[in-house]
């Protein structure tokens, strides 16, 4: 069974609240849990935004899985925010989509959705002026899209997070090992960098401070136009795509309580 059919498997006897954010490019829905209270603060968790990273999917399932009943609040998670690059990463499956048939010998090393779009340079923060800016067309990676949110994927992703208004946002990738939470704040620096050390120190990586050579990313767009503490989590700390289910097991364990430590978090004297 591949990531998408155990994702499917594994929400639907959960015990979690099961949802539909949104479709992708190809039609394919985009799964949404929710555990907890929809009272009080909520929390987003997202993975599987780039093709090749679909099984830190498996961090999101395991978490919505683990739930514990926490004090206040809710957590919502979205495992795959990609779903047909995910699909394509997998198993070469390419929906029809025109680009991805004609890109089939690298489907092992996609990153982007079946427009050619990578959806994690689609937001608008800064839109365009990062490193990636480099690719004008659709790629496996690097493509910005045409204008912010131009994706299915990213436009539903970034109605949905309007709607829930989160305390704090997760987006997981992989690799390396580092989390990343600047991007221009100012206001909310000393309460987001606060934030990023306790999750840093609880999951076991390393905080990145600066490099912000990248744009348009999610975490780039919750903390830029919300004014959210979002962070973006690379696991994995060493070696080379595309990786295994079985890569992620670690990560998996690490990541399993972040949730409710995140809650704990959110409503305690050190975030404000």
């Amino acid at each position: 069974m591949g990531i998408i059919g155990e994702t499917e498997r594994r929400l639907n006897i959960s015990g979690a609240d099961i949802s539909v954010i949104g479709k992708s490019y190809c039609g394919n829905d985009i799964l949404c849990a929710h555990r907890g209270s929809y009272a009080g603060k909520q929390i987003i968790i997202t993975a599987a935004i780039h093709a090749r990273e679909c099984y830190t999917a498996l961090v999101a399932l395991k978490q919505i899985e683990s739930w514990t009943a926490v004090k206040r609040g809710g957590a919502y998670f979205i495992p795959i925010v990609n779903p047909d690059g995910a699909e394509f990463f997998e198993s070469g499956r390419t929906f029809g989509a025109d680009l991805l048939e004609k890109n089939k010998d690298l489907n092992k090393q996609w990153k982007a959705n079946a427009q050619g779009i990578d959806l994690n340079c689609n937001f608008d923060a800064r839109f365009g002026s990062g490193a990636q800016q480099n690719k004008d067309r659709p790629s496996a990676h690097g493509y910005v899209g045409e204008y912010p949110l131009s994706a299915p994927e990213t436009k539903a992703l970034a109605a949905f997070t309007l709607r829930v208004k989160p305390a704090a946002t997760i987006s997981y990738h992989c690799m390396g090992g580092e989390l990343y939470w600047e991007f221009f704040q100012s206001a909310n620096r000393r309460r987001d960098k606060a934030f990023a050390t306790a999750v840093a120190k609880h999951i076991g990586v390393k905080r990145v401070d600066g490099d912000l050579a990248s744009a348009g990313g999610y975490k780039d767009w919750c903390v830029m136009r919300l004014g959210i503490s979002a962070l973006t989590i690379e696991l994995i700390k060493r070696g080379s795509h595309p990786f295994n289910a079985d890569d992620f097991s670690g990560d998996v364990a690490a990541n399993a309580d972040l949730p409710k430590f995140i809650l704990d978090y959110v409503y305690g004297e050190s975030y404000e």
